[in-house]
Protein backbone atom coordinates (compact mmCIF):
# COMPACT_ATOMS: atom_id res chain seq x y z
CA UNK A 1 0.00 0.00 0.00
CA UNK A 2 1.37 3.35 -0.73
CA UNK A 3 1.52 5.65 1.99
CA UNK A 4 -0.55 8.66 0.25
CA UNK A 5 -3.74 6.45 0.42
CA UNK A 6 -2.82 5.71 4.24
CA UNK A 7 -5.11 7.23 6.60
CA UNK A 8 -2.82 8.08 10.16
CA UNK A 9 -3.97 8.83 13.40
CA UNK A 10 -2.04 9.73 16.92
CA UNK A 11 -3.23 9.48 20.09
CA UNK A 12 -2.19 11.72 22.85
CA UNK A 13 -2.80 13.44 25.87
CA UNK A 14 -2.34 16.93 24.07
CA UNK A 15 -1.22 18.08 20.92
CA UNK A 16 1.86 20.71 21.75
CA UNK A 17 2.91 23.38 19.49
CA UNK A 18 6.50 21.61 18.90
CA UNK A 19 4.49 17.98 18.32
CA UNK A 20 2.12 19.36 15.93
CA UNK A 21 4.76 21.40 13.64
CA UNK A 22 6.17 17.76 13.12
CA UNK A 23 3.14 16.05 12.59
CA UNK A 24 1.88 18.54 10.24
CA UNK A 25 4.74 17.70 7.67
CA UNK A 26 3.00 14.25 7.31
CA UNK A 27 0.12 15.28 5.80
CA UNK A 28 2.58 15.65 2.61
CA UNK A 29 2.89 12.09 2.63
CA UNK A 30 -0.50 10.43 3.77
CA UNK A 31 -4.30 10.62 2.50
CA UNK A 32 -4.74 11.85 6.09
CA UNK A 33 -3.33 12.67 9.58
CA UNK A 34 -5.48 13.09 12.58
CA UNK A 35 -4.40 13.67 16.22
CA UNK A 36 -6.73 12.67 18.88
CA UNK A 37 -5.89 15.06 21.75
CA UNK A 38 -7.66 16.53 25.28
CA UNK A 39 -7.70 20.07 25.97
CA UNK A 40 -4.54 20.03 27.76
CA UNK A 41 -3.95 22.84 30.43
CA UNK A 42 -3.29 26.05 30.52
CA UNK A 43 0.21 25.63 31.37
CA UNK A 44 3.39 24.07 31.47
CA UNK A 45 4.62 20.85 29.46
CA UNK A 46 0.42 19.46 28.50
CA UNK A 47 -0.36 23.12 27.31
CA UNK A 48 -2.25 22.67 24.02
CA UNK A 49 -1.18 24.17 20.71
CA UNK A 50 -3.08 26.81 19.02
CA UNK A 51 -4.09 25.00 16.17
CA UNK A 52 -7.07 26.44 14.31
CA UNK A 53 -4.84 28.12 11.76
CA UNK A 54 -3.09 25.32 10.95
CA UNK A 55 -6.23 23.16 10.27
CA UNK A 56 -7.77 25.71 7.72
CA UNK A 57 -4.62 25.69 5.75
CA UNK A 58 -3.90 22.13 5.66
CA UNK A 59 -6.98 19.93 4.11
CA UNK A 60 -6.24 16.68 5.22
CA UNK A 61 -5.28 17.48 8.90
CA UNK A 62 -7.94 16.99 11.39
CA UNK A 63 -7.48 17.27 15.35
CA UNK A 64 -9.95 16.00 17.43
CA UNK A 65 -9.93 17.86 20.46
CA UNK A 66 -11.95 15.65 23.33
CA UNK A 67 -13.97 16.07 26.42
CA UNK A 68 -11.53 14.22 28.99
CA UNK A 69 -11.32 13.62 32.67
CA UNK A 70 -8.31 14.52 34.00
CA UNK A 71 -6.60 11.89 36.28
CA UNK A 72 -3.86 13.63 38.50
CA UNK A 73 -0.77 10.75 38.75
CA UNK A 74 2.60 11.76 41.14
CA UNK A 75 4.58 9.19 39.44
CA UNK A 76 7.30 9.30 37.16
CA UNK A 77 8.82 12.72 36.24
CA UNK A 78 6.89 12.55 32.63
CA UNK A 79 3.79 10.86 33.54
CA UNK A 80 2.42 13.55 35.75
CA UNK A 81 -1.42 13.07 34.05
CA UNK A 82 -3.72 10.89 32.75
CA UNK A 83 -6.65 12.10 30.36
CA UNK A 84 -9.34 9.33 29.71
CA UNK A 85 -11.45 10.31 26.79
CA UNK A 86 -13.64 7.41 25.32
CA UNK A 87 -14.58 10.00 22.36
CA UNK A 88 -11.83 7.99 20.73
CA UNK A 89 -13.49 4.59 20.28
CA UNK A 90 -15.62 5.85 17.53
CA UNK A 91 -13.23 8.24 15.90
CA UNK A 92 -10.23 5.19 15.04
CA UNK A 93 -12.50 3.36 12.93
CA UNK A 94 -11.68 5.67 10.05
CA UNK A 95 -7.87 5.15 10.29
CA UNK A 96 -5.70 2.56 8.87
CA UNK A 97 -2.39 3.23 11.21
CA UNK A 98 -2.43 4.39 14.62
CA UNK A 99 0.53 5.80 16.83
CA UNK A 100 -0.50 5.45 20.41
CA UNK A 101 1.27 8.01 22.63
CA UNK A 102 2.97 4.76 24.75
CA UNK A 103 3.62 4.97 28.99
CA UNK A 104 2.18 8.84 29.60
CA UNK A 105 -1.34 8.00 27.63
CA UNK A 106 -1.69 4.48 29.80
CA UNK A 107 -5.18 4.77 30.89
CA UNK A 108 -6.65 5.78 27.11
CA UNK A 109 -4.31 2.86 25.84
CA UNK A 110 -5.62 0.03 27.86
CA UNK A 111 -8.97 0.17 25.77
CA UNK A 112 -8.43 1.87 22.49
CA UNK A 113 -5.44 -0.64 21.53
CA UNK A 114 -6.96 -3.97 22.19
CA UNK A 115 -10.16 -2.14 19.95
CA UNK A 116 -7.81 -0.82 17.63
CA UNK A 117 -6.71 -4.58 16.86
CA UNK A 118 -10.28 -6.17 17.05
CA UNK A 119 -11.03 -3.58 13.88
CA UNK A 120 -7.76 -4.86 12.06
CA UNK A 121 -5.67 -1.39 12.46
CA UNK A 122 -2.11 -1.14 12.07
CA UNK A 123 -1.25 0.05 15.44
CA UNK A 124 2.34 1.67 16.27
CA UNK A 125 3.64 2.41 19.72
CA UNK A 126 5.66 5.65 20.94
CA UNK A 127 7.59 5.41 23.44
CA UNK A 128 10.03 7.45 25.72
CA UNK A 129 11.24 4.45 28.29
CA UNK A 130 12.76 5.19 31.40
CA UNK A 131 15.63 7.34 31.91
CA UNK A 132 16.46 7.13 35.45
CA UNK A 133 19.09 5.02 36.71
CA UNK A 134 17.24 2.93 38.82
CA UNK A 135 13.42 1.24 37.98
CA UNK A 136 11.11 2.21 40.32
CA UNK A 137 8.40 -0.36 42.32
CA UNK A 138 5.86 1.43 40.40
CA UNK A 139 7.50 1.58 37.15
CA UNK A 140 8.33 -1.99 37.51
CA UNK A 141 4.21 -2.18 37.97
CA UNK A 142 3.92 0.31 35.19
CA UNK A 143 6.18 -1.87 32.63
CA UNK A 144 4.31 -5.28 33.60
CA UNK A 145 0.95 -3.37 32.79
CA UNK A 146 1.95 -2.56 29.46
CA UNK A 147 3.87 -5.58 28.32
CA UNK A 148 0.42 -6.53 26.93
CA UNK A 149 -0.43 -3.77 25.07
CA UNK A 150 2.95 -3.50 23.46
CA UNK A 151 2.65 -7.33 22.53
CA UNK A 152 -0.42 -6.25 20.60
CA UNK A 153 0.88 -3.64 18.76
CA UNK A 154 2.64 -4.07 15.19
CA UNK A 155 5.86 -2.16 15.80
CA UNK A 156 7.05 0.29 18.31
CA UNK A 157 8.96 3.62 17.95
CA UNK A 158 11.55 4.78 20.57
CA UNK A 159 12.48 8.11 21.28
CA UNK A 160 16.28 7.30 22.22
CA UNK A 161 18.46 4.33 22.18
CA UNK A 162 18.24 4.04 25.85
CA UNK A 163 14.69 3.90 25.37
CA UNK A 164 14.83 1.22 22.82
CA UNK A 165 16.98 -0.99 24.94
CA UNK A 166 14.65 -0.12 27.95
CA UNK A 167 11.17 -1.22 25.86
CA UNK A 168 13.18 -4.66 24.81
CA UNK A 169 14.46 -5.39 28.13
CA UNK A 170 11.49 -4.63 30.16
CA UNK A 171 8.35 -3.56 28.08
CA UNK A 172 8.02 -6.72 26.09
CA UNK A 173 8.79 -4.47 22.87
CA UNK A 174 9.75 -7.20 19.97
CA UNK A 175 9.79 -5.15 16.58
CA UNK A 176 11.25 -2.02 18.04
CA UNK A 177 12.82 0.86 16.19
CA UNK A 178 14.45 4.00 17.05
CA UNK A 179 13.54 7.16 15.38
CA UNK A 180 15.35 10.51 17.41
CA UNK A 181 13.71 13.74 16.95
CA UNK A 182 10.64 15.30 17.84
CA UNK A 183 10.44 18.52 16.01
CA UNK A 184 10.04 19.66 12.44
CA UNK A 185 13.52 21.26 11.69
CA UNK A 186 12.44 23.01 8.69
CA UNK A 187 13.13 26.24 10.45
CA UNK A 188 16.66 25.41 11.08
CA UNK A 189 17.67 24.13 7.84
CA UNK A 190 16.41 27.82 6.49
CA UNK A 191 18.55 29.52 8.92
CA UNK A 192 21.45 27.34 8.44
CA UNK A 193 23.77 29.72 6.84
CA UNK A 194 22.84 32.50 10.19
CA UNK A 195 24.12 29.60 11.95
CA UNK A 196 27.29 29.12 10.78
CA UNK A 197 27.94 32.74 11.00
CA UNK A 198 27.35 32.83 14.58
CA UNK A 199 29.65 29.61 14.79
CA UNK A 200 32.44 31.62 12.90
CA UNK A 201 32.49 34.81 14.78
CA UNK A 202 31.75 33.58 18.39
CA UNK A 203 34.71 34.04 20.82
CA UNK A 204 34.54 32.95 24.33
CA UNK A 205 35.53 35.01 27.06
CA UNK A 206 36.59 32.90 30.58
CA UNK A 207 35.69 35.97 32.68
CA UNK A 208 32.00 36.33 31.34
CA UNK A 209 30.90 33.19 30.94
CA UNK A 210 26.98 33.28 29.62
CA UNK A 211 25.15 29.92 30.02
CA UNK A 212 21.17 29.72 28.55
CA UNK A 213 18.13 28.02 29.48
CA UNK A 214 14.95 27.45 27.48
CA UNK A 215 11.69 25.43 28.21
CA UNK A 216 9.20 25.13 31.19
CA UNK A 217 9.55 26.16 34.56
CA UNK A 218 8.52 24.04 37.01
CA UNK A 219 9.90 21.76 40.00
CA UNK A 220 11.29 18.74 37.88
CA UNK A 221 13.23 20.69 35.34
CA UNK A 222 15.19 21.87 38.46
CA UNK A 223 15.77 25.58 37.07
CA UNK A 224 16.13 27.29 40.78
CA UNK A 225 18.50 24.72 41.34
CA UNK A 226 20.40 26.14 38.47
CA UNK A 227 20.03 29.38 39.80
CA UNK A 228 21.56 28.51 43.26
CA UNK A 229 24.53 26.54 41.39
CA UNK A 230 25.07 30.13 39.60
CA UNK A 231 25.02 32.36 42.40
CA UNK A 232 27.36 30.00 44.58
CA UNK A 233 29.54 30.27 41.52
CA UNK A 234 29.57 34.02 41.53
CA UNK A 235 30.51 34.39 45.07
CA UNK A 236 33.46 31.66 45.22
CA UNK A 237 34.92 33.06 41.73
CA UNK A 238 36.31 36.98 41.85
CA UNK A 239 37.80 36.20 38.28
CA UNK A 240 34.52 34.58 36.61
CA UNK A 241 31.53 36.03 36.12
CA UNK A 242 28.45 33.78 35.72
CA UNK A 243 25.38 34.90 33.60
CA UNK A 244 22.43 32.55 33.57
CA UNK A 245 19.26 33.80 31.52
CA UNK A 246 16.07 31.73 31.74
CA UNK A 247 14.01 31.53 29.01
CA UNK A 248 10.12 29.86 29.80
CA UNK A 249 6.68 29.21 31.11
CA UNK A 250 5.32 27.40 33.80
CA UNK A 251 3.97 27.37 37.71
CA UNK A 252 7.47 28.56 38.81
CA UNK A 253 7.64 31.25 36.65
CA UNK A 254 6.47 34.11 39.32
CA UNK A 255 8.45 32.53 41.86
CA UNK A 256 12.10 32.73 40.41
CA UNK A 257 11.09 36.07 38.62
CA UNK A 258 10.58 37.56 42.26
CA UNK A 259 13.82 34.75 43.32
CA UNK A 260 16.49 36.52 40.86
CA UNK A 261 14.93 40.49 41.14
CA UNK A 262 18.65 41.61 43.08
CA UNK A 263 20.39 39.91 40.84
CA UNK A 264 21.78 41.40 37.74
CA UNK A 265 23.53 38.22 36.59
CA UNK A 266 19.90 36.44 36.61
CA UNK A 267 18.01 37.03 33.80
CA UNK A 268 14.32 35.18 34.46
CA UNK A 269 12.30 36.37 30.91
CA UNK A 270 9.23 34.35 30.79
CA UNK A 271 8.43 32.20 28.11
CA UNK A 272 9.43 33.22 24.06
CA UNK A 273 7.57 31.22 21.16
CA UNK A 274 8.93 33.25 18.20
CA UNK A 275 12.63 31.16 17.31
CA UNK A 276 13.74 34.87 15.45
CA UNK A 277 13.49 36.11 18.28
CA UNK A 278 14.84 33.30 20.88
CA UNK A 279 17.74 32.48 17.84
CA UNK A 280 19.41 35.84 19.26
CA UNK A 281 19.69 34.30 23.32
CA UNK A 282 21.26 31.15 21.75
CA UNK A 283 24.13 32.62 19.46
CA UNK A 284 24.98 35.31 22.05
CA UNK A 285 25.42 32.72 25.11
CA UNK A 286 28.59 30.41 25.39
CA UNK A 287 26.49 26.82 26.57
CA UNK A 288 22.84 25.46 27.14
CA UNK A 289 22.36 24.25 30.52
CA UNK A 290 19.62 21.43 31.35
CA UNK A 291 19.81 20.24 34.62
CA UNK A 292 16.52 18.44 34.95
CA UNK A 293 13.72 16.72 33.12
CA UNK A 294 13.50 17.06 29.23
CA UNK A 295 14.97 16.49 26.06
CA UNK A 296 13.22 18.81 23.68
CA UNK A 297 15.68 21.73 25.23
CA UNK A 298 18.91 19.49 24.04
CA UNK A 299 17.66 18.65 20.50
CA UNK A 300 16.61 22.83 19.47
CA UNK A 301 19.91 23.90 21.42
CA UNK A 302 22.07 21.88 18.91
CA UNK A 303 20.08 22.51 16.00
CA UNK A 304 20.51 26.85 17.04
CA UNK A 305 24.52 25.49 17.13
CA UNK A 306 24.86 25.97 21.27
CA UNK A 307 26.03 23.29 22.88
CA UNK A 308 24.64 21.43 25.97
CA UNK A 309 25.37 20.32 29.64
CA UNK A 310 23.15 18.27 30.55
CA UNK A 311 22.35 15.78 33.76
CA UNK A 312 21.85 12.27 32.30
CA UNK A 313 18.37 10.85 33.04
CA UNK A 314 17.57 13.98 31.50
CA UNK A 315 14.75 11.66 28.86
CA UNK A 316 17.24 9.38 27.44
CA UNK A 317 18.07 11.61 24.36
CA UNK A 318 20.76 13.20 26.03
CA UNK A 319 22.88 10.06 25.44
CA UNK A 320 21.94 9.89 21.63
CA UNK A 321 22.72 13.80 21.18
CA UNK A 322 25.76 14.74 23.31
CA UNK A 323 29.01 13.22 21.84
CA UNK A 324 31.33 14.11 24.65
CA UNK A 325 30.91 12.31 27.87
CA UNK A 326 32.18 15.44 29.87
CA UNK A 327 29.35 17.70 28.75
CA UNK A 328 27.19 14.82 30.69
CA UNK A 329 26.96 15.34 34.03
CA UNK A 330 25.60 12.60 36.83
CA UNK A 331 24.29 15.21 39.18
CA UNK A 332 23.73 18.90 40.00
CA UNK A 333 27.25 18.91 41.79
CA UNK A 334 28.95 17.66 38.55
CA UNK A 335 27.13 20.44 36.74
CA UNK A 336 28.68 23.37 39.38
CA UNK A 337 31.93 21.60 38.97
CA UNK A 338 32.05 21.36 35.10
CA UNK A 339 31.02 25.37 34.82
CA UNK A 340 33.29 26.11 37.75
CA UNK A 341 36.41 24.31 35.85
CA UNK A 342 35.25 25.65 32.60
CA UNK A 343 38.05 27.65 30.59
CA UNK A 344 36.95 27.20 26.96
CA UNK A 345 34.06 26.53 24.98
CA UNK A 346 33.92 25.00 21.05
CA UNK A 347 30.48 25.91 20.01
CA UNK A 348 30.64 23.95 16.68
CA UNK A 349 31.67 20.88 19.62
CA UNK A 350 27.93 19.43 18.39
CA UNK A 351 27.09 21.09 15.05
CA UNK A 352 27.61 17.44 13.01
CA UNK A 353 25.06 15.77 15.20
CA UNK A 354 22.46 17.82 12.59
CA UNK A 355 22.32 15.82 10.00
CA UNK A 356 21.13 12.89 11.69
CA UNK A 357 18.24 14.80 13.53
CA UNK A 358 16.45 16.23 10.89
CA UNK A 359 12.46 16.41 10.68
CA UNK A 360 12.51 14.85 7.28
CA UNK A 361 14.99 12.27 8.58
CA UNK A 362 12.38 11.14 10.76
CA UNK A 363 9.45 10.92 8.44
CA UNK A 364 11.37 8.72 6.16
CA UNK A 365 12.08 6.22 8.81
CA UNK A 366 8.10 6.50 9.95
CA UNK A 367 7.16 5.41 6.37
CA UNK A 368 10.11 2.77 5.99
CA UNK A 369 8.84 1.07 9.32
CA UNK A 370 5.00 1.48 8.23
CA UNK A 371 5.34 -0.28 4.69
CA UNK A 372 7.08 -3.37 6.76
CA UNK A 373 4.18 -3.84 8.77
CA UNK A 374 2.05 -6.99 6.96
CA UNK A 375 -1.54 -5.81 5.89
Amino acid sequence: MKTNSIKLVFVQRVITSYRLELLKLLCNHFSEVGIITSRGNKMGTLKVAKYKETISEISNLTIHELPSYKIGYKGESRSTNFFLYPKAISIIKKYDVIIFEGTTNLINNLYLIPYAKLLGKKTIWWDAGYSLPKRSLKRKIIDNTVKPLIKLTDIQMAYSSLAKDYMSKYMGAKQVFLNLNTINTSYFEQISDEINRSLDNYKFKKNNIKLLYVGVIESRKKVKELIEIVLNLNELQESKQYNLTVIGGGNQLNELQDFTKKYINIQVLGPIYDKEKLKEYYFNSDLFVLPGDGGLAILQSILFGLPVLSIVGADGTELDYIPKKEYLAKDLNEISEFLKKLENIDRKLFINQVQNLSSSFWIDNLITQIKKIPS
